[in-house]
């Protein structure tokens, strides 16, 4: 009933955030592109998603009263930044994976089979695809009554000569597949630089620093050791000022090899959160620098933004579906959610919310066909 399902989002919900000022928070930062329903869709879902994946086994960090440990973000005007210490995607990845594994009478998996290209029937819906097997080098033809494609961002074709926080196959090939078949795409001049990726060392040139740094005090600063922007700007702003900053007003740290950068003092947070902090929130960034000698508790980070998150994508409305029947999308791959820039965390958010969703109004669908 409506008295239970308050309760259910209250649980997952700080007492001073809501559903409301989250919308107006994502609104804002996407410039106002934002797709309405879409934002509604993902902030009132949000509270109950935390709950669902708490369910399923994704263990939050806490404060010792057991309510949310919540950090601000950029460009948010309240503390919502959850986490797992710094594994959060990977924990919320295992749990799922988890969840996938525990039912395979029901779930099917091919590994090495990628979708080449979709198929639609006589009436123009989608009626499944072609995979192509990477080890045999054959194709294949799968029927499917709904399909959902959910193949993230192009990261990896590093727009504008940038390093990338992507992973190896974020080539865009979802969304070729998905314009091929006809399916409407959105914002796709729109190109999210993560403020914050690793500069130096070389090894780890794109890597992702967590916006969960700034969020506990770290701060970017200029050769001069100046603090020249806000820490927790939105993203674009964020970047476009150490952008400016280095190439611009020449204040940037060069590295060996020419690259350059700015600082983030994360021996700050040690002052301001306590000896110990960094350890115990960001074990797998500590681990990272160390592995190059560099310990981030007494040496602060190079970094300069970095190409991260696809801002357009696949146009859907609340329901995931697309202006093609029976295909589905959800994730990076669509658009519309985060308008011209997507606030920290509502990626993570974004691909439980609409990954749920597609799962739930896929499965209503192929009831009908």
């Amino acid at each position: 009933d409506a008295a239970a399902q308050l309760t259910a989002q209250l649980l997952a919900v700080k007492e001073q955030d809501s559903p409301t000022r989250h919308y107006l928070d994502a609104i804002g930062g996407g410039h106002f592109d934002n797709k309405p329903a879409l934002v509604e869709a993902l902030t009132h879902d949000a509270p109950e998603v935390v709950k669902w994946l708490e369910d399923l086994g994704v263990v939050w960090d806490k404060l010792e009263d057991n309510s949310f440990q919540a950090l601000h973000g950029g460009g948010t005007s309240r503390k919502r930044m959850l986490s797992c210490r710094d594994y959060t995607g990977a924990i919320i990845l295992r749990t799922l994976m988890d969840e996938v594994r525990n039912h395979p009478d029901e779930i099917e998996v091919l590994e090495f089979m990628p979708t080449v290209e979709l198929l639609l029937d006589e009436n123009g819906k989608c009626a499944g695809s072609i995979l192509y097997n990477i080890e045999t080098e054959e194709y294949f033809t799968v029927k499917a009554k709904s399909t959902i494609i959910t193949t993230g961002g192009y990261g990896r074709l590093h727009i504008r000569g940038f390093d990338t926080t992507n992973h190896y196959g974020a080539t865009g090939d979802g969304l070729i597949i998905a314009y091929r078949a006809g399916a409407n795409l959105l914002y796709m001049d729109s190109v999210q630089y993560h403020p914050t990726g690793s500069v130096f060392p070389e090894q780890i040139a794109g890597f992702l620093i967590t916006e969960k740094i700034r969020g506990a005090g770290g701060q970017p600063l200029n050769k001069d050791g100046e603090l020249f922007v806000f820490p927790r700007e939105p993203r674009d702003v964020e970047s476009s000022a150490i952008i400016r900053e280095c190439v611009e007003r020449n204040n940037g740290i060069k590295t060996p090899s020419g690259r350059v950068g700015i600082w983030l003092d994360s021996p700050l947070i040690e002052m301001l959160q306590g000896q110990g902090y960094i350890n115990k929130q960001f074990p797998a960034m500590h681990r990272q620098f160390i592995r190059y000698g560099i310990d981030i508790t007494k040496e602060p980070m190079l970094i300069y933004p970095s190409l991260h998150y696809q801002n357009g994508g696949i146009e859907i409305n609340e329901k995931c579906e697309t202006s093609i029947p029976g295909l589905y999308v959800a994730g990076e791959a669509s658009g519309g959610v985060h308008g011209r820039n997507r606030l920290m965390g509502n990626s993570v958010l974004d691909y439980n919310v609409f990954g749920r969703r597609a799962g739930i109004y896929a499965s209503e669908y192929i009831q009908e066909v």
